[in-house]
């Protein structure tokens, strides 16, 4: 694969974000081109990154032919996570997507665990524990950002050096393996381990009863964009436009950063991750809360070239994603006076009264995730199923 090199990047205290790196081939092919201004990596170094990588789809009551071709899209060095909230009546959705993942595991040979949300033994894991808040009336709560939480300790359990999401919904195969790509080349050229990547979809289309229409930006992400530069704008009195990807929900990142921070719930889990960072890294009057220093978070942000298209969600959902968006950035030191009208101003457009929901956060950073993965695995049920390598 060959990215642009960004061109330009901000800091803001130990944070270094990039603008925006451009996919300029999907095959780099053989090596030794010498090619200037350019991150070039050979098919070997992805290999080798991937048996590294565990990629975690969280999944809920996806069609299966969809989650079928995500699934095999990922490369088949990396280990898959699945992670389901899926349903297990009237029809047992989970039980579909246990034979799937056992039926690519034995055929290719490769790595797949898929794990269940609702599991009884996250119960007994992550009670008397810094995360026991992801728990309510006897389950994991139903939530993206549960689901992502569980991946990591997974993926920690298993040794696993980076982690990246990829959403079930996509229905270009191509474009979830493309994103695996990014995730290993911008991992192997980070100078630093406190990495993050998030993927800027150059199109987003919905399939819908209407001709489908790709739009360059989400009805969502451009306004949690917005409020984010408008937050870091007023805090250093410089104008920016640097966040492009407040709600990207492929993105990936080092374990080591993904277990130093803490993670909030549900669809407020993307712009969160952006939002700790620069309270704790940039805003905080105690920089030692900063897990990077004295090195910096590099965050990343890469359009492929493959357009990302799923099903139409409906306005009530945009809605929703909207004000939980933005609810990260109001109850966050980033929010002035001028931020929270801004956010105000946008909920009333979607006629939603101020304030927005507050995020449910989760302190993955003062859990021992081995332990809780230990605990877990011990005495999950035959809800969890693990098929690897066949």
């Amino acid at each position: 694969m060959i990215i642009a090199e960004p061109q330009r990047f901000e800091v803001y205290g130990a944070v270094k974000i990039f603008d925006v790196a451009r996919v300029l081939a999907l095959d780099s092919g053989s090596s030794g081109r010498s090619l200037g201004h350019v991150i070039e990596v050979t098919r070997g170094e992805l290999e080798e990154v991937a048996s590294k990588t565990a990629i975690i789809v969280p999944v809920r009551n996806e069609d299966t032919l969809t989650l079928e071709n995500i699934l095999r899209a990922v490369p088949v060095d990396s280990p898959i996570i699945l992670v389901s909230a899926s349903d297990r009546s009237p029809v047992d959705v989970y039980k579909s997507e246990v034979e799937l993942a056992r039926m690519i595991s034995s055929t290719l040979k490769r790595d797949v665990v898929v794990v269940y949300q609702f599991d009884e033994a996250w119960v007994e894991a992550l009670s008397g524990t810094p995360l026991e808040a992801m728990l309510d009336e006897g389950k994991v709560r139903r939530g993206k950002g549960e689901g992502m939480v569980l991946g990591v300790i997974v993926a920690a359990a298993m040794g696993a050096e980076y982690v990246g999401f990829i959403d079930s919904d996509n229905y270009v195969p191509g474009a979830a393996l493309e994103y695996t790509w990014i995730y290993y080349t911008m991992f192997l050229n980070a100078a630093t381990e406190n990495v993050m990547v998030r993927i800027v979809w150059p199109f987003k289309g919905k399939l819908a009863s209407s001709d489908m229409y790709l739009r360059k930006r989400g009805r969502v992400s451009q306004h949690t964009n917005n409020v984010i530069n408008l937050a870091l704008s007023k805090a250093r009195r410089i104008e920016t436009d640097i966040v492009k990807t407040a709600n990207a929900g492929e993105h990936g990142m080092s374990v080591k950063l993904a277990l130093s921070m803490d993670w909030a719930g549900g669809f407020a889990v993307e712009p969160y991750q952006i939002v700790w960072l620069l309270e704790r890294c940039y805003l905080a009057a105690e920089k030692s809360s900063c897990p990077a220093m004295p090195d910096y978070v590099y965050i990343y942000q890469v359009e492929p070239r493959n357009p990302h298209i799923h099903a139409e969600r409906g306005d009530e959902h945009i809605a929703s994603m909207v004000a939980t968006s933005l609810g990260t950035i109001y109850y966050s030191r980033l929010a002035s006076s001028a931020v929270k009208e801004a956010i105000e101003k946008v909920l009333r457009e979607y006629n939603i009264k101020p304030p927005p929901p507050r995020p449910r956060v989760y302190y993955l950073s003062r859990a021992d995730a081995k332990s809780i993965a230990a605990r877990f695995l011990s005495n999950a049920r035959d809800s969890v199923a693990f098929t690897l390598g066949g």
